[in-house]
């Protein structure tokens, strides 16, 4: 077992169980934000687990701030590392065509949410920021259509 993702447990209070320590480890080796169908795939792979127990696992792990959980635009909520105890400040970029959510790192958008005024909130506990277009796969085979499409391809 890593022993990082060991720590995090043990920091959360989270007893680690094999089925835990597969649900953290498929997310801290993915970097991505994950359906609940990703990782129970990756996780199936190791071992025989059901959809309710990991959707139990994935909320605990939620509640004690190990993982984050994100709606996009299908529906499908997307889990990543990255709570209060795991991972650095990230964004996310959704893309609108293959529905693929990528972690993005937040540099220099942190010190851009301090000039929110004081008086504007109590105390901000959690910021969320989601950018949505076309990752760079589906636009290149946008192209790739595209270019076929001019030579009379389709």
């Amino acid at each position: 077992m890593d022993a990082d993702i060991l720590a995090l447990m043990d920091e959360a209070g989270v007893e680690p169980t094999e089925n835990r320590v597969l649900v953290l480890t498929c997310l801290a080796r993915r970097g991505a934000a994950l359906t609940a169908a990703e990782i129970l795939e990756y996780v199936r792979e190791q071992k025989r687990v059901n959809k309710v127990t990991l959707y139990r696992t994935l909320d605990l792990f939620v509640e004690r701030g190990l993982v984050l959980r994100h709606s996009s635009g299908d529906r499908a909520f997307r889990y990543c590392l990255g709570g209060k105890r795991s991972g650095a400040a990230h964004c996310h970029a959704y893309c609108r065509l293959c529905g693929r959510m990528q972690c993005v790192s937040a540099t220099g958008i942190a010190s851009r949410l301090d000039g929110i005024p004081q008086d504007l909130l109590a105390d901000v506990e959690n910021v969320e920021i989601r950018l949505d277009g076309v990752c760079e796969r589906c636009r290149k085979a946008m192209t790739v259509r595209h270019v076929d499409a001019t030579r009379g391809n389709l």
